[in-house]
């Protein structure tokens, strides 16, 4: 680890909406240092509401409780969504029950967050490969690629541009066709 440095997070932003890939250490600080930077509201904390984990490796996880709660506190209203390999829902409700101290005493009537409760949710999806999500902005894929463990990376389409980010991988026939006329391929 290079101690300047934060773990594994690529953000990408369509018409003002991010949309997060892997959560390694120090991802809401490193957002909102890149907001106020290269001003890009997008990446404020609150703004962080859709993210996507390539796989469960320690890494690209352990800034999850940080997601989690650190945008709730500044005033995030709404639930998180989150897609991932099977676990992704088991670590989220691992994650919940590990500070539901911290959630009573803040959603408590004397709590500092009690007028927006929903912030700390989080709607935990475990994915397959296909399409996973889409909304007005995007279209995401997820395909399998190689790792120690299950493991995917995202296609982002959009109205007009194609990302891919492959996570932890080496070349695989998945990864090659994903990126198939992309404008942007993210390879480790």
């Amino acid at each position: 680890a290079v101690p300047d440095r934060s773990g594994p997070a690529t953000a990408v932003v369509v018409n003002g909406t991010p949309y997060l890939v892997d959560f390694g250490p120090g991802v809401v600080r490193r957002a909102k240092a890149r907001a106020l930077e290269r001003s890009i509201p997008a990446l404020e904390p609150v703004n962080l509401r859709v993210a996507f984990v390539t796989h469960l490796h320690s890494d690209h996880t352990v800034g999850y409780p940080d997601l989690i709660f650190s945008p709730w506190v500044l005033g995030r209203r709404l639930p998180i969504d989150v897609y991932g390999p099977t676990g992704t829902k088991a670590m989220t409700s691992h994650i919940l029950q590990a500070y539901s101290v911290d959630i009573e005493t803040r959603t408590n009537e004397h709590g500092n967050q009690h007028d927006f409760p929903d912030g700390h949710k989080v709607n935990a999806h475990d994915i397959r490969a296909g399409v996973v999500y889409k909304d007005k902005n995007v279209t995401v894929t997820a395909f399998p690629t190689q790792h120690a463990m299950e493991s995917y990376g995202y296609r982002f389409d959009t109205a007009d541009r194609s990302i891919v980010i492959s996570g932890d991988t080496s070349a695989t026939q998945a990864t090659i066709d994903a990126c198939n006329g992309c404008d942007v391929l993210i390879h480790e």
